[in-house]
């Protein structure tokens, strides 16, 4: 946005960006946006934007062939796809636009929010796309606990291969969770409780699907109010979402099936949804499933995304636990290399290279915007 005023509450606005005619891949997300002006932002890509305008305040999005690519709540972390996936656009695709779509908590006037995307034009072995699963079947009755919302369906298409999935609630989400049956088979692609950053994060394992098999999953809600709760777009309704980014061939791909399952909605197949394991109701003590990544490619998983637009790089969590037993390493470090050093002199070297390397690491994302040369280095 630029210099954007919102003009009511809970107001959803849009901004599109028209892509140049060349083949382009986008391969990262680096959100510029703080939880305490909007409730969500979600990037979609367009054949054409809704309206013709630079920015247009609703809830209609694309025209013609569209898909999500990207979902952000709750000062959710920077995301990178694997080094080999990309989402196609531009030339030879059907999307030409981007679409970033954010609600708005209340009135606020000089907000700068969006989205920087990382394009690149290196070709990848696979294309992305996203599976949007999740249900409008949501009925919170007052003062009621452990309240299930299942949805359920039958994949139809070409084997995919879902390596990170999101979860989308308001504030009575206690646990979304999403699973493959193969052969019935049950296995789970993801758990999350929707309170914590809500954006992509990479499984330790991807998960194949198969032509016939059938994805079930559930959001589970706790609603301790006096009243009851619908669906609704507003942050005083519901939803539920879980949304599973996946890769797939490049063979797969055509301008006529650009994604091979975009959807997977409401309870098709409601007997299935009857294998969803009753742990289900129980929120993960991590952030998300253990199942995920702990790859260097990847820490940005664990970290909390401090929004400042004038420096905008993701901060590693640590307790105090962590910072004590830090400390007392450095230091004890440093009084044993300065015994060290006097006597070879070679302590000034020792400090350039520990505190060089921290540097670096932090600020991963700031060299990302530099130049296409550093840029290519970070994402091969």
């Amino acid at each position: 946005m630029n210099n954007y005023e919102t003009t009511k509450e809970d107001e959803y606005v849009s901004i599109q960006y028209k892509l140049s005619d060349e083949e382009l891949l986008i391969v990262g997300f680096i959100p510029l946006i703080n939880m305490r002006n909007a409730h969500h932002m979600l990037t979609y890509i367009c054949e054409e934007p809704a309206e013709k305008k630079l920015f247009w305040s609703g809830n209609t999005i694309c025209n013609g062939e569209q898909t999500i690519i990207h979902g952000w709540s709750k000062n959710a972390p920077p995301f990178i796809l694997p080094k080999d996936v990309g989402f196609a656009v531009g030339r030879n695709t059907p999307y030409k636009y981007i679409v970033v779509n954010i609600h708005y908590f209340s009135l606020l006037k000089n907000d700068y929010s969006g989205n920087q995307l990382i394009l690149t034009h290196k070709s990848r072995k696979s294309y992305a796309g996203v599976i949007l699963s999740g249900t409008n079947q949501i009925y919170l009755k007052e003062n009621t606990q452990t309240i299930r919302t299942p949805f359920s369906c039958q994949y139809k298409g070409p084997t995919i291969s879902i390596f990170a999935a999101s979860v989308h609630t308001h504030q009575w989400g206690r646990v979304n969770s999403l699973y493959r049956v193969h052969d019935y088979e049950i296995s789970l692609i993801i758990k999350m409780n929707p309170q914590n950053p809500q954006s992509f994060y990479r499984l330790l394992l991807p998960v194949e699907i198969k032509n016939n098999d059938y994805i079930i999953g559930q959001c589970v809600y706790d609603n301790n109010l006096d009243k009851t709760i619908h669906i609704g777009e507003t942050h005083n309704d519901e939803m539920c979402n879980i949304y599973a980014m996946y890769s797939y061939n490049l063979s797969q791909k055509s301008i006529n099936n650009p994604h091979p399952f975009p959807l997977c909605w409401d309870n098709a197949v409601s007997q299935m949804a009857n294998l969803i394991p009753e742990d289900s109701i129980i929120p993960p003590l991590k952030l998300n499933y253990i199942n995920q990544t702990t790859d260097d490619e990847q820490y940005i998983s664990y970290v909390k995304h401090s929004m400042n637009l004038s420096r905008d790089l993701p901060i590693k969590i640590f307790n105090q636990q962590n910072y004590f037993i830090i400390i007392i390493t450095i230091l004890i470090s440093f009084l044993i290399l300065l015994i060290i050093g006097r006597c070879m002199g070679n302590l000034q070297y020792f400090s350039y290279m520990r505190h060089g390397d921290i540097i670096n690491r932090r600020k991963g994302f700031q060299i990302l915007k530099q130049s296409s040369d550093q840029e290519n280095d970070l994402l091969d």
